[in-house]
């Protein structure tokens, strides 16, 4: 039977090459489920074939290629996911997806040790946005100039000059700007997805939403997403631009 990946401390894996080199705070808030992959953690998951390969399916695309596997069983849905990084570590895939590494996100970690910096943050976006404000006043109405700070005034930043609001969503952003300026292909495993959506704000105080949808959009991570169905339709499915650039696969019940 597949075990859980939290029943594993990184002591019991065997040394590997540096599988994330610099990549910190992929180790920090995270864990690297390839690693229990490579040294036979998972088992064959027999019956599910065509959930398996729907998942490779959707990641292999390029749009809308971050699987969600739906289901009120979390053992199932877990089975799935732990079956498709299995056969990504062994090789049982298709050339492009053997150097993949999936990081499971820990929540946990996201939220320990946290200091109320919310001043110091608002300070920096003021300074920011008052410096475009600035030159916007100073720009002849109508020009070129203008329309570029507008345009970056009202845009999206870029995934490294996103100045996070809370220190949660900092240490998010740092795993995102990790996986995607890693060498190799990252994937980021998200459980209980809908908790990152804003979906349990009493236990986890997080709306990643305007972090995660300029990254989706501009191919710069993808991820692997588990909830119920509940919960998608609740937390997910109404955020168009979340849904544009998610793929749900529901799991069949019983």
């Amino acid at each position: 039977m597949t075990q859980n990946p939290s029943f594993f401390m990184r002591d019991q894996l065997d040394p590997e090459p540096a599988m994330l080199n610099d990549a910190t705070p992929l180790e920090d808030y995270g864990h690297n489920l390839t690693l229990l992959a490579k040294v036979g953690i998972f088992s064959p998951l027999a019956g599910q074939e065509a959930v398996v390969d729907r998942v490779f399916q959707v990641l292999q695309r390029k749009n809308k290629n971050s699987p969600v596997i739906l289901s009120s069983d979390e053992s199932r849905r877990w089975a799935i996911v732990a079956e498709v990084i299995r056969r990504m570590a062994m090789g049982d895939v298709p050339e492009a997806f053997r150097s993949w590494q999936v990081i499971r996100l820990d929540y946990e970690a996201l939220f320990t040790n946290l200091s109320d910096d919310t001043l110091t943050r608002e300070e920096r976006q003021e300074r920011k946005f008052a410096s475009l404000r600035e030159k916007l006043a100073q720009a002849e109405p109508g020009s070129g100039e203008e329309s570029a700070l507008l345009d970056e005034l009202f845009s999206w930043p870029p995934l490294e000059e996103w100045i996070a609001p809370t220190m949660v969503l900092e240490r998010l952003q740092s795993m995102l700007i990790a996986m995607h300026q890693a060498e190799s292909s990252f994937v980021l495993y998200v459980d209980h997805f809908h908790r990152l959506v804003g979906g349990e704000p009493e236990s986890y105080p997080i709306n990643a939403v305007p972090l995660l949808k300029p990254a989706l959009a501009r191919g710069q991570i993808q991820l692997i997403g588990a909830c119920t169905l509940e919960q998608y339709r609740q937390h997910i499915e109404w955020d168009a631009a979340m849904q544009r650039r998610c793929q749900e696969i529901c799991l069949p019940e019983g």
